[in-house]
């Protein structure tokens, strides 16, 4: 397998996770999400591997594909999303909506698009849309939260988890729906444009790891 900086991104941001859930010494709250971070990128890492593996030898397995990063991706995603402190309490619905998700999944996946023969594009819009609809709000409420008012936002973990799924997977929302659906743009794997989607993707994940430390390199409080 070609290690791109999207693959080494991948294993670094599970390094760094591995190693503060081992020895981090954090706030309960970043030791609570802490699996759920590790749990994303092993399963990027897994969807990344499977992919490039069946790109190499021909033998698409389209249902480990769906599984892992159609469904259990945004999945995970989402339940990162139910430990983050909103102020408008908006974490609670998270379980519904993950609950309302695969349930509209299996109706596609019996009815639409087989999730043995394609990648399923409608499910696909409708986790990472709401993966995106989570992060907007989260990221607009964390700005405007009192209990944050004195804070560097630059020293809270979810606060580049939030900024970095925004970019990477806004700009990867926009470019599948662009390249799925209008063929004649251009296929996903197509040039310089992918890879620029591969590398946001890879800083996402590499931030995934190193944002725990980020309370140890900015000050927590801004100083004036």
């Amino acid at each position: 397998m070609q290690l791109s900086f999207y693959f080494i991104a991948l294993l670094l941001g599970i390094l760094f996770s591995g190693i503060y859930l081992i020895i981090g010494s954090g706030q309960k709250e970043y030791k609570r999400i802490n699996p759920l971070v590790l749990l994303i990128l092993i399963t990027g890492l897994l969807s990344e591997a499977i992919w490039n593996y069946t790109l190499a030898t021909g033998k698409y397995n389209f249902l480990i594909y769906n599984i892992l990063y159609v469904y259990l991706r945004p999945a995970v995603m989402l339940l990162l999303y139910s430990q983050l402190p909103y102020s408008c309490h908006l974490q609670k619905k998270v379980l519904p909506t993950i609950a309302g998700f695969l349930l509209l999944g299996l109706v596609i996946s019996r009815f639409f698009q087989s999730i043995f023969t394609d990648i399923q594009s409608y499910t696909y819009l409708i986790g990472h849309g709401l993966v995106l609809f989570y992060s907007l709000i989260f990221f607009k409420d964390i700005l405007v939260q009192s209990k944050f008012k004195d804070t560097n936002l630059l020293s809270l973990p979810y606060f580049w988890m939030a900024t970095l799924v925004l970019f990477s997977f806004g700009e990867s929302y926009i470019f599948f729906i662009l390249t799925y659906y209008f063929p004649n743009l251009g296929t996903y794997g197509m040039g310089h444009v992918f890879q620029w989607v591969q590398f946001f993707g890879g800083m996402m994940y590499l931030s995934f790891g190193l944002s725990f430390y980020a309370p140890l390199i900015f000050n927590r409080r801004y100083s004036y």
